[in-house]
This record gives C-alpha cells, sequence and structure tokens, in this order.
C-alpha cells in the first residue's frame, strides 16, 4: 500500500510544504498504529496531570479513534487496546 505523506519544512522567515510517498505493508500500519496510540497514551496522562482538560479530552478523543483503527487491522491485538486505552501510561512511549 502506497500512502502520501504531507510534511511541512521551516526555514526562517518561510514554511515550506511538501509531501513524500511511503509504503506501508498491513503489519506497519498496525505496528505504527499502536505506536501512536503509545505516545498518544502518555500524552493524555501528561495532559492529566497538568490538570489541562481540555487538552486531556482531545487526547482522549485522538486515542479511541486510532484503537479504532488498530482493531480494524485485527483481533490480535484487542487486549492491547483495551489496556491502553483503560491504564495509565508508564512514562515510556
Amino acid at each position: 500500500m502506497l500512502k502520501r505523506i504531507g510534511l511541512i519544512r521551516r526555514e526562517p522567515g518561510k514554511i515550506m510544504q511538501s509531501s513524500i510517498a511511503m509504503s506501508f505493508e498491513p503489519e506497519d500500519k498496525e505496528r505504527e498504529l499502536l505506536a501512536l496510540a503509545r505516545l498518544v497514551t502518555y500524552a493524555r496522562d501528561s495532559s492529566r496531570t497538568l490538570n489541562v482538560e481540555g487538552v486531556q479530552y482531545c487526547l482522549e478523543l485522538a486515542l479511541a479513534a486510532l484503537l479504532k483503527e488498530v482493531e480494524e487491522c485485527g483481533d490480535k491485538t484487542a487486549l492491547l487496546t483495551n489496556e491502553l486505552m483503560s491504564r495509565a501510561s508508564l512514562g515510556n512511549c
């Protein structure tokens, strides 16, 4: 599967947007989605610690969307995704 990813490069006085094409295998997609879910879990828990409710809410929505995508990739990670949704991060992502 070929996927186009947009990038924004910042140079002094300029913002340039470009895109690159990357290929993802289904296993790679699932692994990348889980990595993003761990990152968002860490950010959500940090926002909870900082008592930033609006940010926490948005990150919970993002996490739910990521976990839904992971579940569509296959059932083998269903336990892991439920665990990510319910537990606090351990400080690593």
